[in-house]
Order: structure tokens, then sequence, then C-alpha cells
């Protein structure tokens, strides 16, 4: 995401952060907006990840040129317009494969790992192409299928023709393309893309909340999130709190760790949803970890044994046990 000519431009890592969490998308846009600085997270896993999805790319190109097909590559990063004429260039041409190609239209753009020349006609000519993205992940989640979407739409607008299909290569495959039909996802990506372009233009709204999300393990805010977790002493920060029992507190004015260690037991209330024993046992829980923070140390309370529960559930020792 970032602002040119009064325009915030956009991406498919800003579509997949918006599905994600709109607290992203609030601050994204502050930086585009010259408001926050970008943060700078160095990640060695990423780093990893990024390397070995780069070797997965390659890998496929190799493939595909083994069995003949000639593959012109834009070089560069990003969607500037010599990459952008070069892409057009490329498939106005006809040529079999573009690795790497840039496409735009309006305020989206977005570098494709792979565009496929097929026999349909089009805009360019009898031919026309499809979207092949390259994954590691084994398993094609709703993130990539979004990505691909846009990519078929950027693609749509580039040869005037819709791709009928978008494919992702995943490692272990044989390189076997798993093919995924765009107009069935068609309208759930314009519902995120329009849902994204909304908050772009209006803000994504100021009452969100960065709650911890799956996606914060790879976000580049998580630092930023989490030192606003603590410094509001959120709920979320109770070990094993779920969010029907953060939405259950919240509701009898219970809105941080600090709060919940003091709620009276058995609590004053019959919970809407969920057991009070679960809840009393966050409330514990809380307590636990308030104690921790006065003394500095780490505090635990071991439960009595229960049979049939935990340990107690393992069979009894044998000799030929090999712990």
């Amino acid at each position: 995401m970032f602002t040119a000519d009064g325009i915030v431009h956009l991406g498919a890592s800003d579509l997949v952060g918006h599905l994600n969490c709109g607290y992203l998308t609030n601050l994204d846009l502050a930086v585009a907006k010259g408001e926050l600085d970008k943060p700078f997270v160095w990640d060695p896993l990423l780093e990893v990840l990024a390397e070995r999805g780069a070797l997965h790319e390659q890998s496929y190109l190799d493939h595909l040129e083994a069995s003949g097909p000639h593959i012109v590559r834009i070089d560069g990063i990003g969607v500037d317009m010599r990459a952008f004429a070069q892409t057009l260039d490329a498939m106005r041409s006809g040529v079999p494969v573009i690795a790497q190609g840039a496409l735009k239209t309006g305020r989206w753009a977005g570098r494709l790992d792979v565009l496929r020349r097929i026999e349909k006609p089009s805009g360019l000519g009898t031919w026309s192409y499809e979207v092949i993205d390259t994954k590691l992940a084994r398993e094609t989640k709703g993130n990539t299928v979004l990505q691909i979407c846009l990519y078929s739409d950027l693609l749509t607008d580039a040869q005037k023709l819709a791709p009928e299909f978008a494919y992702v290569v995943t490692p272990g495959s044989g390189f076997k393309p798993q093919i995924f039909r765009y107009l069935d996802y068609a309208a759930y990506y314009r519902r995120v893309r329009n849902g994204l372009e909304r908050a772009v233009e209006n803000g994504a709204g100021g009452e969100l909340y960065p709650e911890p999300r799956p996606h914060c393990e790879i976000c580049r805010w998580r630092r930023h999130c989490d030192a606003k977790r603590r410094s509001d002493d959120h709920l979320s920060l109770v070990a094993g709190i779920s969010k029907s029992q953060i939405k259950e507190l919240r509701s009898h004015d219970v809105s941080t760790v600090a709060a919940l260690a003091t709620v009276p037991l058995p609590l004053p209330w019959k919970p809407e949803r969920g057991s009070a024993q679960s809840l009393e046992r966050m409330r514990e829980q809380a307590r636990l970890q308030m104690e921790g923070r006065a003394s500095g140390a780490v505090v635990y309370e071991t439960l009595p044994p229960q049979p049939g529960f935990g340990l107690a559930r393992l069979p009894p020792p044998s000799g030929g046990d090999v712990f």
C-alpha cells in the first residue's frame, strides 16, 4: 500500500491483510498517508520461507522450460510502467510463458508468478493467458485463492477476457497444478476487494482493536499490537482464554487482567455461553498472572490428581516401556 498522485495503490498483500485484520489495514493506511512510520521487523524464519518460495518458483520454471516452452522473465521489483509495458508486449507477442509479469488496473497492481498461454481467443489475438501461482503450503487456503482471483482480475483487464481457471503449484505435487475455477470465487473476491476499497476511502474504523489473530505470526505490526495489548492489560493476555470468554467478561465490565483477577468466586452471574467453571478457571489464571507480575517470578499452583484425567489416563508401567 502506498500513495501516489493522491491515490492509495493496493496489491495482493493488502487484500490478504485486510481479510485477516482490519486493524492492520488502518495501520498500513496511516503509513501510506505519512502519519506513521513503517516498522522494520527482521524475522529469520520469514527470510528462510521467502528464500524457499523463490527456489520453489524457480524449480517450477525450470520444469516448464525442460518441457519446451520459451519463458520471458520480466525483471525488477514492483509494478512500474516499464515492467507493465514489457508484460503487455510479451502477452501481445504471444510468448508461451511469462514469469513475474507485472499487471495493473486502476489502483490495483501485482506481480504474477507465471502467465501461461492457452489457445483461446481474447483481445490479444487467437490466444489468451491464465494465472499460475507457486506456493509453499501444501494446503491451499483462502488467502491464496484471493491472490489468484486478484491476478485473474488484473489479467482480465489486460487481455479483455476473464480466464476460466487459475492454478496453484505446491511442493511435492510433481509440479501438477491445483485447478481453481475463477468464477466460483469471483463474488467472494469482489466482496473482500470492495471492503478494502471502502476502508481506504472512509477509514477501516477507528473502533477496531488489535485482537490476537493467527496472522499476527507473520505481521510486521505484531510488536506494535502486542505493546498496545500489554499497555491496555487486555484480557487476551490471560493464558488459554477464548474470544467468547472475553466477550462474556466484557459484558460484565471486566476488561483487564487485573479486573478479572479480583472477580468474586463463585461468579456473581450466570454466563450466557459456556460454563461458570471455565470462567472461574480463567479468573484463577488471571490471579496467578497478577501475583507473578507483583513478585517478578513465575507463579503456579498444582492441581490435585483426578482419576481418569490427564496423566492418570496413562496405562500402568510395564517392563517393556521405552520411557
